[in-house]
């Protein structure tokens, strides 16, 4: 394990942020510019296994096809010593799989990494590791989510055929069906994925907890996705539908896109439940009419400096013999003269 302060092809390392199976990210400091960089190293114990270091000289050249505002971008990769690395962007911030999303935050990443993954089918490349621990949520004012670890992905030969590998490497929880039988993939593999990992980020798990690997294997094979509101209640009965699409047994059955899956699970969970009555305003019995009259503001606008506001409590307008007229409010200056000049005219 590096220290802070060693150098590594010119990168000064700052700190540890992670360790997975078969590498380790530092943060590092840029050798010629004032950025911190991702060093990716691959582990000692894997240099020896060709397989291993291949997907990870691959992870470099699959994301070097791309360039989208939701993908950790590359800047560099190399040998120091015999040993690979790669150079990345640093994403200030968790990933997904220990953050807590309300759901209209939840739709909003997969959105942001929908565009990402259809942005890379669109090259050539398919994730095949698509979950919630690969997913970074950049801090700032902003939801910003960025897909990383592209280390199993695939890439199109000069065939346009995707080449295979014998061995299974992907998240089984976060896996398609295809994936475990090992059929051909393409785009709605990871779509199924993203699938379970919207499901991760609405109930807290991906749609088959399940520890034991045979037993998950045939629950995704066999068995058709839960409800939604069984873990959580409240959600819109829509977006089942929405899941029993993307979560599909067959490729042919899903959304022709992660983008599309997107948008369903954003329309289900914004639309209005069937059945359920508008929200209208409380009816009340209309007020009594009333004679109270505000006195006029002196200059400016309402509120304005030098404004006379009238009094806030239920004055009592009283009759000529001091008797109180209930819900009557006072009178103006002009009334009682008027009121005045009516009764000396009656007298007469």
């Amino acid at each position: 394990m590096l220290q802070r302060g060693d150098v590594v092809a010119g990168y000064t390392i700052e700190r540890l942020l992670g360790r997975g199976g078969m590498s380790a990210v530092y943060l590092a400091r840029h050798p010629r510019l004032p950025r911190w960089t991702a060093l990716k190293l691959l582990g000692p114990e894997m240099f020896a296994d060709s397989e291993i270091r291949g997907r990870f000289e691959r992870e470099a050249e699959a994301v070097s096809r791309l360039e989208h505002p939701n993908i950790v971008a590359v800047h560099d990769r190399g040998l120091e010593r015999g040993a690979p690395w790669i150079a990345m962007q640093y994403v200030d911030g968790p990933d997904a799989e220990s953050a807590t999303l309300p759901p209209a935050v939840a739709v909003q990443v997969v959105a942001q990494i929908a565009a990402a993954l259809d942005h890379a089918h669109a090259r050539g490349v398919l994730h095949r590791d698509v979950k919630p621990a690969n997913i970074l949520l950049e801090r700032g004012p902003r939801v910003r989510a960025l897909l990383t670890d592209f280390g199993i992905a695939q890439l199109h030969d000069a065939a346009t055929r995707l080449t295979r590998t014998g061995t299974f490497t992907a998240t089984l929880a976060y896996a398609a069906p295809e994936q475990l039988v090992g059929h051909p993939l393409d785009h709605r593999t990871d779509q199924y994925s993203l699938a379970c990992t919207l499901f991760h980020f609405l109930t807290g798990a991906p749609p088959f907890p399940i520890d034991n690997p045979a037993a998950l294997i045939q629950a995704t094979l066999r068995t058709a996705p839960p409800s939604l509101r069984i873990r959580r209640p409240g959600l819109p009965p829509a977006l089942d539908t929405v899941f029993a699409t993307a979560l599909a047994k067959t490729q042919a059955q899903r959304y022709p896109s992660c983008v599309a899956f997107a948008q369903a699970a954003h329309r289900a969970l914004t639309a209005p439940v069937p059945g359920a009555s508008p929200a209208r305003a409380p009816r009340h019995p209309a007020p009594a009419p009333s004679n109270t009259r505000s006195a006029p503001p002196v200059s400016g606008g309402p509120g304005a400096p030098g404004d006379v506001v009238a009094p806030s409590r239920d004055w009592t307008a009283r009759g000529a013999k001091g008797r109180s007229t209930p819900g009557a409010g006072p009178r103006p200056r002009w009334y009682w003269a008027a009121w005045g000049r009516r009764r000396r005219t009656t007298r007469r």
